[in-house]
């Protein structure tokens, strides 16, 4: 199963895409671009292999893409802003504001649905790519 995530806004507030499974569609956010530099970039375009793994901050399972060039433990999971991610992807259903900050919005409820989506496969594909317009 291949999983896309097109990102359509890359700016200092974060990077915004739009992940695509099948009918399942959410929107996500991620660390602006700093150099693939671990906890404080988002990862590099490309094709990866996920695997379900666990996070352990938030104590639930989740997803995580492998292989990522000098950069481990990066984890799709529930989250706003950008601060609530280092150097991974959160989820969420509708772009907005929270606290001043540019977000994604809904996440728990984006995420339930992502592992639905998902389950009970245990590894999938990730392609992750810039939006041209």
């Amino acid at each position: 199963m291949k999983i896309e995530l097109k990102r359509f806004a890359y700016t200092p507030f974060g990077v915004f895409g739009t992940l695509y499974l099948q009918q399942f569609q959410c929107y996500t956010v991620e660390r602006p671009w700093l150099g693939n530099e671990p906890r404080v970039s988002c990862i590099p375009e490309g094709l990866y292999q996920m695997r379900l793994s666990h996070f352990n901050r938030g104590g639930y399972d989740c997803y995580e893409i492998l292989d990522v060039p000098d950069r481990s433990l990066i984890k799709i999971h529930i989250g706003n802003t950008m601060e609530d991610v280092l150097g991974c992807i959160a989820l969420g259903r509708d772009l907005g504001c929270l606290a001043g900050k540019w977000a994604v919005l809904r996440s728990k409820l984006a995420y339930e649905d992502f592992m639905r989506s998902l389950l009970p496969r245990h590894s999938a594909e990730i392609l992750i790519y810039r939006e041209v317009i």
